[in-house]
């Protein structure tokens, strides 16, 4: 799939006729004779549709001259513009001053007309038409943001879904902001996050309000910082700085490692961060973020909090986070506005396999998935060998497993993932994916060869929406989602594989959807619709 559409309208017309252009003769009042006029005209625009916002867009007129058609190649004698005008307003906007329009369509969606201009410079005569109904179609409107590193730089491409088309890549999309600093390197983490709330301003001291209507945002992390980003557009503005929704954070050094978890909403009333630099904070009712919540009651030392959050949108409000010590390497639960960690409770009698408050290993990876609501965390021990601990402290105190992985080479994985439906355990190394489970840990296949590709991510995304949740094959929310890198080539690839049941298909995979023409890619979430 092309990154980016040229949409060209190769006979288009402009019928660009100045007054005098109209005139076939004219007299010379000295001798009388009739001499004709060189009248130059420019095909029009008649027949554009939809271009998509954020787009390249490219017209060619075709010129044509009744006598002297040398002067059409004096390029440097006319003087050409493009402008749109906003349909049932007098306002225009212009889009290039080149002959041939080739421009990026950084509008509001919505239907224009599209204006020419052009200036003879040795005559003064100026032609001019608007014609042509451009219908700027939504870049923005649903599909998956894929956050990419190309040659150092941050760049946010959108898989674009819109009934009735084909999908189209709109490409970067951070351009359309030109707050953001230039350029915009270290990419980490997007985030589509949805609020039941409408409370969005920041109070006193605060740097910036928003809109308190809008429940929808987009977040972006980054080495430079963290920014919201409009919903719609995918625009943001200086004040939108993540920073600004702090009251006492120094926006030098605050660097946000993600918002929510793997790129979802963790809860539809509040909001969390990691900073990068051991501390989770939480915003309640989406006001403003307080102090971090990494400390444990009784305690008066802040823990570091590994980089994972252990919690999903789908469940109740109430339901609390699982976080990780890296210190003293125990797990811990904070459940909502309660400003602190509790240690859970461990009974040998019917909790046999691990200490919460003492793992004695090293998190590698943690996540928590609609399967049954449980947590895995993944986890090293001292002899470097790897194991899974899969749990539920959200919304009870439940021991599921604690098992040794044993599958190849799986002390040098780089990226896991959990199938909401079966409970498999998916990881990464190289170029090639395998698949496990808690209830088969001796049993590991692989499911995945890329070849020259590495493997730069893998995700089940947790959608907020319902309709993405079925577990019909063709719903998304099924989807192992895969990013596969080319160095040689620099282009990267997003692709969709709907996973088999482990226990009588072993994992395998069938491949939904592919799109190519990014980065690196480091990070993806989706702009859900309802």
């Amino acid at each position: 799939m092309s990154s980016t559409r040229y949409i060209n309208f190769k006979t288009i017309t402009l019928g660009l006729f100045a007054g005098a252009m109209l005139t076939g003769c004219y007299r010379d009042m000295g001798n009388y004779d009739l001499k004709d006029v060189n009248q130059i005209a420019v095909d029009s625009l008649l027949g554009i549709k939809d271009v998509y916002q954020y787009d390249t867009l490219r017209v060619t007129p075709h010129f044509s001259a009744t006598q002297d058609t040398a002067v059409l190649q004096q390029k440097d004698r006319f003087y050409c513009e493009w402008y749109a005008i906003i349909n049932g307003q007098n306002s225009s906007i212009r889009l290039d001053t080149t002959r041939v329009l080739n421009t990026r369509i950084n509008l509001a969606v919505g239907t224009y007309k599209l204006l020419f201009r052009m200036k003879d410079k040795v005559n003064g005569n100026m032609y001019s038409l608007s014609q042509g109904g451009l219908n700027v179609v939504s870049g923005t409107y649903e599909g998956w943001l894929v956050f990419s590193d190309v040659n150092g730089a941050a760049k946010l491409d959108m898989v674009n879904f819109l009934t009735g088309k084909a999908p189209a890549i709109t490409k970067d999309i951070l351009a359309a902001s030109p707050d953001l600093p230039k350029k915009l390197t270290g990419p980490r983490d997007v985030a589509y996050m949805f609020s039941n709330t409408n409370a969005n301003t920041v109070p006193a001291p605060g740097h910036g309000t928003t809109n308190a209507a809008d429940k929808e945002w987009i977040y972006i992390c980054t080495d430079q910082g963290a920014w919201k980003l409009r919903n719609d557009d995918l625009t943001t503005k200086w004040q939108w700085n993540t920073v600004h929704e702090f009251t006492t954070k120094d926006s030098a050094t605050f660097h946000p490692a993600f918002v929510g978890s793997g790129g979802s909403t963790i809860s539809p009333s509040y909001l969390y961060l990691h900073d990068g630099q051991d501390n989770v904070y939480e915003r309640y009712n989406y006001m403003y973020y307080g102090n971090p919540i990494n400390i444990v009651s009784g305690e008066t030392k802040r823990f570091k909090a590994a980089p994972f959050i252990g919690r999903h949108s789908k469940l109740s409000v109430t339901a609390a986070l699982v976080l990780f010590d890296t210190e003293k390497r125990r797990f811990l639960r904070y459940s909502p506005t309660a400003g602190q960690c509790t240690v859970p409770t461990t009974d040998p009698a019917y909790m046999p396999y691990f200490n919460y408050n003492n793992v004695n290993m090293d998190l590698v990876w943690l996540r928590s998935t609609p399967f049954n609501s449980l947590t895995y965390a993944v986890l090293k021990a001292a002899d470097n060998s790897r194991w899974l601990a899969v749990f539920n402290i959200s919304t009870t105190n439940v021991q599921d497993k604690f098992v040794k992985l044993t599958g190849p080479d799986i002390d040098k994985a780089t990226h896991f993932a959990i199938d909401k439906n079966s409970g498999a355990l998916f990881y990464s190394v190289g170029s090639r994916v395998y698949a496990t489970s808690k209830d088969y840990p001796d049993q590991t296949y692989m499911v995945l060869d890329a070849g020259q590709e590495e493997i730069t991510l893998l995700e089940q995304h947790v959608f907020w929406a319902s309709k993405y949740m079925d577990v019909a094959p063709a719903n998304r929310g099924n989807y192992l989602m895969v990013g596969t890198y080319n160095a040689a080539t620099g282009n990267g690839t997003l692709t969709g594989y709907y996973p088999a049941d482990f226990v009588n298909n072993h994992a395998a995979l069938t491949k939904t959807e592919s799109f190519t023409g990014f980065g690196k890619i480091n990070a993806i979430s989706y702009r859900e619709r309802f």
